[in-house]
């Protein structure tokens, strides 16, 4: 037969059935949104939220503090992190790297001007290594002590901006921050000084500027975190003599299921160990099971689709019968009436794939336009939610299937009917 016969006898047979294959194509349309809807959520909402809680909760990574021993309503340290212990926590099978972080060991205030409003307020500062915060600093930017003249780098924790957000913002009716316009912001950093009344006597005082290079969303490294040769270099200044203390330090470890020996380890050399691994693994639990609740309704609802579709076809291929037995007088064979039934299948298939498809992307589009605005001042949420986006290969996948699940079912059911002979179906 014929191409253009071909397309003519199908694009002719839906014409003549307009309104059943309307129903058809519009109940495979809904099984077509949802599926969409569901392998979206998984590959385009899950993975970066996945991304996102592996940066904020590391999980190949420990963090050791000094033991530290409660007295009425203090809290004293019981052992030191020195030079010495991160040598050999260092030396250790299985640790990849350390990081240690020292604070600024005095009272330290930031100033700035944020929309025309002169804030001050006082700040944690940290110390890092640039192998830390790597990548959540801008390219080509070297995270050291710079030369004199020009501002010091620093990170600052995603935590502090929404902090800010949603509480300062908030109750003084200032404008909101975002990543992006964050970037680049100088504001001056007053070693020595406070703006509690009971610290305000100044012994030492050095005013630093500062530049925003980035934000890290590691939920371990919060306030202003600037370089470590910066932080020993101010505490040095401070103290008149080198500090080789530190609060903490990040060890990386090479395989996770070193996990628990190594945290054996370091705890017998009087630390204090502290993983991310039961962290992620619930969140990943909790995102997993509500993936497969979305997956397991989009099956549940083409599985109805899909019965609906058979026994509407079963009842269409009745009326039918004397059709596809004058397609018998006229000389074809049962391999040509197969091929035009699954080739009106895939038509309507396709159809209801392309209507679908572009309904869950309109609505996807709405929703990225209007929620990114109302999310991102959530932890987490609001730094994945730009990695949110369409993935055509799911698309193109969905494409497919919808082509083919109409053909499927019409070719089974054809199949049974054209083991009638031809006499039968001219009745």
């Amino acid at each position: 037969m014929r191409l253009q016969s071909y397309f003519y006898l199908t694009l002719r047979s839906i014409s003549r059935n307009a309104g059943k294959s309307i129903l058809n194509i519009f109940g495979m349309m809904v099984g077509v949104f949802f599926l969409c809807a569901a392998l979206t959520g998984y590959v385009s909402v899950r993975t970066p939220l996945l991304l996102e809680l592996s940066r904020a909760f590391p999980e190949k990574r420990l963090i050791v503090k000094p033991k530290t021993l409660g007295i009425g309503p203090v809290q004293v340290d019981r052992t030191r992190l020195n030079r010495d212990i991160l040598d050999k926590v260092g030396h250790l099978r299985g640790v990849k790297s350390v990081f240690p972080i020292q604070p600024v060991f005095f009272p330290v205030r930031a100033e700035g001007r944020i929309f025309g409003q002169e804030i001050s307020t006082d700040i944690v500062v940290n110390g890092a290594p640039q192998e830390l915060v790597k990548d959540c600093i801008q390219s080509g930017i070297n995270f050291t002590s710079p030369l004199t003249g020009e501002p010091l780098p620093v990170v600052v924790s995603r935590y502090f901006l929404d902090l800010y957000n949603l509480g300062l913002a908030q109750s003084n009716n200032l404008p909101k921050f975002n990543e992006a316009s964050a970037i680049g912001r100088e504001f001056n950093l007053i070693l020595g000084e406070s703006t509690i009344s009971d610290l305000i006597s100044v012994e030492k005082s050095k005013t630093i500027t500062c530049r925003v290079v980035g934000f890290t969303p590691d939920i371990s490294l919060f306030g202003i975190i600037i370089p470590l040769d910066a932080a020993r270099q101010y505490n040095a200044w401070y103290a008149g003599h080198e500090v080789t203390d530190y609060t903490i330090a990040h060890v990386e470890i090479i395989d996770i299921k070193e996990m628990d020996r190594l945290s054996g380890e370091l705890s017998g050399m009087g630390l204090m160990v502290e993983t991310n691994r039961d962290v992620i693994r619930q969140f990943r639990l909790a995102l997993n099971i509500i993936s497969g609740v979305l997956i397991c309704f989009a099956v549940c609802i083409i599985l109805l689709v899909a019965v609906n579709l058979t026994h509407s076809e079963s009842l269409t291929l009745i009326e039918r019968r004397d059709e596809i037995g004058l397609l018998y007088a006229v000389g074809a064979n049962r391999k040509v009436v197969r091929r035009l039934f699954v080739g009106e299948k895939m038509l309507a298939g396709f159809a209801a794939g392309i209507l679908g498809i572009g309904l869950f992307t309109i609505l996807w589009r709405v929703a990225m336009t209007s929620m990114p605005e109302i999310l991102r001042g959530f932890p987490v949420i609001g730094s994945a939610i730009d990695n949110m986006a369409l993935d055509f290969r799911v698309m193109g996948a969905v494409l497919l299937f919808a082509t083919f699940w109409g053909a499927m079912i019409g070719y089974l059911l054809i199949c049974r009917l054209l083991r009638l002979p031809p006499a039968r179906l001219m009745r």
